[in-house]
This record gives C-alpha cells, structure tokens and sequence, in this order.
C-alpha cells in the first residue's frame, strides 16, 4: 500500500521514468519470466501507458515552455517527415505496417511532448532518480537472474533475453538492455552528487556495480561507449584538477588506505590465478571483438574501396553498416553524374532505403533541405546540452543532458531515425533545457 501511495504521490516522475528505463524490465517479465503475452501491444501499454494513465490528473491551465527553438525546429522536422509520407514515398507500394508506425512515433512524441508541458521541474527531482534507478536495477537484475538460469546461455555470448536454438534468436537484443543499464549509471551518478545519506548512497553504489556489468557483458558496443563518454564528461564537468589532487593526496596519506591496496592487490592476484581461464576467455572475446572491427575496414581486394567482404573474418554489423555506407555513396554519385539535383536537394523520398545510421538516413531520404534542418535541430540540442553539464540548472535538465551523449552516439552508429526512443528523449530534452541567458553588466559610470 505504501508504495502504490509512493507511486500516485510522484506519478510524474514515475511515468517518465518508465519511458526511458523500462525496456529491460519490461522484457524480463514477458519473456524471462513469462508473467506476460510476448506481444508488441504489451511492451507499448507497459513503456508508454503510464503518461496516458495521468492524464486526468493534469491541469491544463498551467503550460510550461522553455523559450529556446529546440521545440519548433523538431516538430518542423517531424512535419517534413509526414509530408514526404504522404507526397513523397520513395515506391508508389510501400508496407502499410511502415507507416502505422511512424505515424504512431511521432503521435506518440507529439503526445509525450504536450504532457512534459504540463509538468513542473519541481516534481522531477531526487525521487525522479530514484524511481529510474529502482526500474533500472529490476531490469539488470532480471536479466542476470535469467542468463544464470538458462542452459542456452554460453560464456562470451551477450547478455540478453532471447535464448533460442536459432542464431538469430540467441542473440536477443542487447542494445535494450544496455540503454537501460546506461541511464541507470547516469540516474546514480547524478543521485550520489546530491544525496547526503549513507545507506541510499550504498544502495546507488550497489545498483552502479550491477549496472556497468550489465553494460559490459550486453556487449552493445554503441552503449559501452556512451557509457565512456559519460563517466568522461561527468568527472570532467564535476571536477578540477586541484580538487582531483587534493583528493588524492588526502586518500593515499592514510596509512590504513595502503593496507588496504595492498590486500587488495594480493587478493587480486590470486584472483587471477584461480580464474585465469575465465579471464582468458574474456580477453579472446575481447581480442576478436577488436580483430572484427579492424579486418571490416581493411579491403583485401584493390577494389574493395570501403570494406571488407572476403574470406577473413570481419565484424558482421559493422560490416553490414559500411557496406550501406558505400551503397549510398554510390547512389549520390549517381544523382549527381544523372543530373538529378532534386533528388540531392530533396532526397530520394521518405524511407529510401534501410539505413541503419539515422544522420545517413536523413541525408539519403530527405535530402539536404531535411539534412539541413536537422542537423540545426541536433547541433542546437548538443549545445544546450553543453551548457547544462557546464552549469546544471535543475537535476531533470542534468538528466537529460548526460542521457543526450547515449542518443548522441547511436545517431552516428545504429538504429533508424524516426524511433520513440529518440524523439521521446529528444521531447524531454526540448523540454528541460533552459533558454540561454545574455547577462548585461551595466556600468557604474552610466
């Protein structure tokens, strides 16, 4: 009772949460645990039914809107996108399901956004981080709960829940589970910044451990280094150098902290020695992972200008994804020697061709007049973004800054363009985000 009190006293904090952090949970009660239909209806009504679920409680005469241009340069953008759906298709018979769904995103988006106006920055503060790390952590621990259980599972397979007896099917998809446990480690980061009590810092340290071994062994290559590029900007933005000194030096002048490094060097090397086959492994799997990417971008042939597809052994997605890169290449080079300029101004039409890096996408599909206008809309987003890890604001707007650095990556690396994830988050960051404030010092003469 106390925690369904709990959840309708911040019933904001805890839809907007579920938004963005329930993926892995989400899978690991349908398909880990069974309690729920494998359906995509399920997994929708699950991420997305609770911002519907407060709707009757929101008061419609209080709007809030931050006076930037984020707002208007994105649903310009997605407006370009309906357009092209209706006047410009790239084939006369498209898949219906296509479009069913992109109009579904971008009514969901639109959605999303309306609601954020309605909800004020005060709600979403410390229980805001600890409702997203809560969720997060479910999910990580589901799905560790089912890797551990399930007799599919093999070492150095990613970490996901989908093991079957296909290829395919034992892969699962472990981009969901390291988005999750990537705001999880943002929603502790910023939680331990502000919280003052020691047993919800223990719990955030614990939940950070569960979090970056969930990261790591999803071995979603894209997370892993927005997870860097994370850790790199908050001890960047959060620190100095003479305070990262100064607190050095108080740590390694305690005789006892040396005690303690080392025990715990020597307990590390024994580690090592028990387990040295284990950490072989892991090093292979690490070593292959690198050898992969490498051999994708070395040609074995004179002609082979942008990847490599003979015999030696490359990394299938990449590989998959460069291969793209020089058929859109090759198609520009086309519209150009043809002398169809429209189509570089324009683009080939709404969903082209199945790109699988959304800033190509963008260019191929809409041209430069679309390319244009949303690279303003992200490079405006990025410098926002910049300015609020510079000097945060609120602990809502710091949230989405750092969670920015995930969308951030995976708009150069994977995924389409037109993807709730991405615009649901990119609606919170056009939300969030104060304007930008020109201070005027007056003179004392004047």
């Amino acid at each position: 009772m106390r925690l369904l009190n709990f959840i309708l006293k911040h019933r904001d904090a805890f839809a907007i949460s579920m938004v963005f952090c329930s993926g892995p949970l989400n899978y690991a009660i349908r398909d880990g645990i069974g309690l729920a239909p494998n359906s995509t209806a399920f997994s929708t009504l699950f991420m997305l039914g609770s911002i519907f679920a407060v709707l009757p409680f929101r008061n419609f005469k209080s709007l809030y809107i931050n006076d930037t241009p984020l707002v208007t340069l994105g649903v310009s953008f997605l407006v370009m996108v309906i357009l092209y759906m209706i006047i410009y298709p790239a084939y006369r018979y498209m898949s219906l399901t296509l479009f069913i769904y992109d109009y579904f995103v971008i009514g969901i988006v639109l959605y999303f956004y309306f609601y954020l106006m309605t909800v004020r920055e005060s709600y979403l503060r410390m229980n805001f981080l600890k409702i997203c790390i809560a969720i997060s952590l479910l999910g990580s621990i589901g799905l560790i709960f089912f890797v551990m259980r399930n007799p599919n599972y093999v070492y150095g397979q990613r970490f996901a829940i989908a093991y079957g007896e296909s290829e395919m099917e034992a892969m699962g998809n472990p981009h969901i589970f390291g988005r999750g446990a990537f705001f999880g480690i943002v929603s502790a980061f910023i939680y331990l910044k502000y919280e003052t009590r020691q047993f919800w810092k223990y719990v955030a340290y614990f939940s950070l451990v569960i979090f970056f071994a969930v990261l790591i062994l999803a071995q979603a290559m894209s997370s892993i280094i927005s997870g860097f590029l994370f850790v790199c900007c908050y001890f960047w933005f959060n620190n100095d150098i003479r305070s990262i000194w100064k607190k050095f030096k108080f740590i390694f002048t305690k005789w006892y902290v040396w005690i303690v490094v080392i025990f715990m060097a020597m307990k590390g090397i024994d580690f090592i020695r028990q387990n040295e086959a284990i950490l072989d492994l892991g090093y292979r799997i690490v070593q292959r992972r690198i050898e992969n990417l490498v051999n994708t971008f070395i040609p074995e042939d004179v002609d082979d200008k942008w990847y490599s597809k003979g015999s030696m052994q490359v990394d299938a997605s990449a590989s998959g994804r460069v291969e793209i890169l020089n058929t859109i290449s090759e198609n520009l080079a086309d519209n150009f020697n043809d002398g169809k300029y429209l189509n570089l101004i324009f683009g080939n039409g709404y969903f082209a061709f199945y790109v699988d890096v959304p800033i190509v996408e963008v260019f191929n599909s809409y041209g430069l007049v679309g390319f244009l206008l949303f690279g303003v809309f992200f490079y405006l987003m990025l410098k926002y973004c910049y300015l609020e890890l510079k000097k945060p604001s609120s602990i809502i707007s710091e949230f989405a800054a750092y969670g920015f650095i995930y969308f951030f990556v995976f708009t150069f690396t994977n995924g389409l363009i037109i993807d709730y994830n991405r615009w649901t988050f990119f609606a919170l960051v056009c939300r969030f985000m104060p304007a930008i404030k020109n201070t005027v010092i007056k003179s004392k003469t004047a």
